[in-house]
């Protein structure tokens, strides 16, 4: 079996604090209102509830085997005490984690065990554990808008749980390797544990980048959680974690992920967010150059420089038709789903709307904008 942990930098001192060092950049701990957190819990209750009267709970006595395998991914995530884990009988090699923010189980499908070595089932266990943990699917979107950026977050989510999965294991190519098998459901007696062999496959991108469901997925592409954590692997994060030294600095490894992860260019995912981001500018930017109450046809092709001519002539006409008040309040509505988005699209936003504010000699107007954002992100 695997061994524990070893340091070659300061250890961290539990398990919140390794989660926190090696937590995804864009994964970003989300808060939510007291109503919404109460009815997770709620919906948490009713299905702890039913997995317990339908699934059978893994313990020493009746999976001894399954738990010895939990009990070693949760020491070398440095866990004290195991989750409830439960296997569900279903073929489908899958597994998934809930939680209500404080407490949680994991289910695991009767496929996922006869499919995986145990070093193999271990990294997938401390994948949900880092889930789990990270308080991680804890936001359920209202709305298609809130949906883009929840989905956005949940793909970064993964990205997290991914090194947690590797640090479970004391080789992460048993994580690397329970990946492809649960994408083919293919055992190790159909294909050779050749990784760079997949990685090979997977590192031509397809010819069509713009893939309709990409925006709606909760999860990344497998090429691109490969590529992240092979990169993550290359980090002086992980191998001081692992016991060893060297390794690229892990600030510059994360910035990399971070431009990938944002997306290599058009793809649907990219523009969901990049377009939402711009709207918000356009509303924001007619408050802007709109210092006086007036709108001139200076102020709008300032405005068509920063957010483009379609965004900019939509949101000037809007505000000609039915005045600032109104665009004030379209303002508000397309920031308020800002709030489920990262910190770096918040930022895109804040910073073309000083920019803009500079080119129409509006500064004075920026402070007051930014409380306006901040109101929207609160409500």
């Amino acid at each position: 079996m695997n061994s524990p942990l070893s340091f070659a930098q300061e250890p961290p001192a539990d398990h919140q604090e390794l989660l926190a060092r090696i937590r995804f950049s864009l994964d970003e701990p989300m808060r939510i209102s007291d109503e919404a957190l109460a009815d997770r819990r709620k919906s948490f209750t009713n299905f702890r509830s039913m997995t317990r009267a339908n699934c059978v709970r893994v313990t020493a006595k009746l999976m001894p085997k399954v738990y010895a395998t939990i009990k070693q991914a949760c020491e070398n995530l440095l866990l004290t005490e195991e989750p409830e884990v439960y296997v569900e009988s279903d073929p489908a090699p899958n597994a998934g984690a809930m939680t209500n923010g404080e407490e949680y189980f994991i289910k695991l499908h009767s496929g996922l065990i006869q499919l995986l070595s145990p070093e193999e089932l271990a990294a997938i266990v401390g994948h949900e554990i880092g889930h789990a943990s990270m308080r991680h699917m804890i936001e359920v979107p209202e709305n298609e808008r809130q949906a883009t950026f929840t989905y956005e977050r949940r793909r970064a989510q993964e990205i997290s749980a991914d090194r947690a999965g590797l640090l479970a294991v004391s080789d992460p190519m048993h994580a690397l390797r329970a990946e492809i098998k649960v994408a083919c459901g293919l055992g190790s007696e159909h294909f050779t544990a050749d990784i760079d062999a997949f990685i090979e496959q997977i590192s031509t991108p397809p010819d069509d980048l713009d893939a309709p469901w990409e925006a709606d997925s909760t999860h990344p592409t497998i090429a691109l959680r490969f590529w992240a954590q092979r990169h993550f692997m290359e980090s002086d994060l992980f191998h001081g974690l692992k016991g060893q030294t060297g390794g690229r600095v892990f600030d510059d490894i994360e910035r990399e992920i971070e431009e990938r992860f944002h997306s290599v260019g058009s793809s649907a995912a990219f523009r969901a967010t990049a377009d939402h981001v711009h709207e918000s500018l356009a509303w924001l930017g007619i408050l802007a150059v709109a210092h006086d109450g007036e709108l001139s046809e200076k102020e709008h092709a300032e405005l068509r420089h920063v957010v483009g001519h379609i965004w900019a002539d939509d949101a000037f006409a809007y505000a000609k038709r039915h005045g600032i008040k109104a665009v004030e309040r379209r303002a508000m509505e397309t920031l308020a789903p800002l709030r489920f988005s990262n910190r770096r699209s918040r930022a895109r936003v804040e910073s073309a709307l000083r920019a803009l504010a500079a080119r129409a000699s509006a500064e004075h107007r920026v402070e007051e904008l930014m409380r306006l954002i901040e109101r929207a992100l609160l409500a």
